[in-house]
């Protein structure tokens, strides 16, 4: 078997890239920002009120995030789960908006809810979001999710976000 035995590395201008001492080896020269893909902040959000009864789009949780730089994205994930009571068929939806509800819309979960099935029957549903926003800004940005009555003719009551049922979000910077 062989062995190296070295106490300094140095690349080819003699500039020291590493002291070994100890077993323990430091690098020097390293920089600071070796690229993108770091994540600078991450702000977690949650809700345990509640979103009732649904007759059309509710906002079930908002937070808001301040990029250090234009280039920057916005990771997000946001997930919840209830139930909804629907007195006809048609599709849940849940949306997350940059903005508050009819800004720009940035993700939509579908859970569909079968005709006959839900006649005033409880559906349970999950919902995920998970998706990279460019909002290209140094402003602070509000991110919004929201909880959508299905295309039936009667309101949904839901307990998204209640008690047992939180919505939660995190919205992450992620350096260019």
């Amino acid at each position: 078997m062989s062995v190296v035995r070295v106490n300094q590395i140095q690349d080819t201008s003699t500039n020291v890239a590493a002291n070994i001492s100890g077993g323990v080896v430091t690098f020097t020269n390293t920089p600071i920002n070796a690229g993108g893909g770091k994540v600078l902040q991450a702000i977690p959000f949650i809700t345990t009120t509640g979103s009732g009864a649904v007759t059309s789009s509710t906002a079930v949780l908002s937070g808001s995030i301040t990029p250090s730089s234009t280039s920057s994205k916005i990771f997000i994930t946001a997930q919840g789960s209830g139930q909804v009571t629907c007195g006809s068929s048609g599709i849940f939806t849940s949306d997350l908006w940059r903005g508050s509800i009819s800004g720009t819309l940035v993700s939509r979960f579908y859970e569909g809810m079968g005709a006959g099935v839900n006649n005033g029957n409880t559906h349970y549903i999950t919902f995920v979001h998970a998706v990279t926003d460019s909002p290209n800004t140094t402003s602070s940005q509000t991110y919004t999710v929201s909880i959508n009555k299905g295309s039936g003719g009667t309101t949904n009551v839901s307990t998204i976000g209640s008690s047992g049922h939180p919505v939660v979000m995190t919205l992450m910077e992620i350096g260019a």
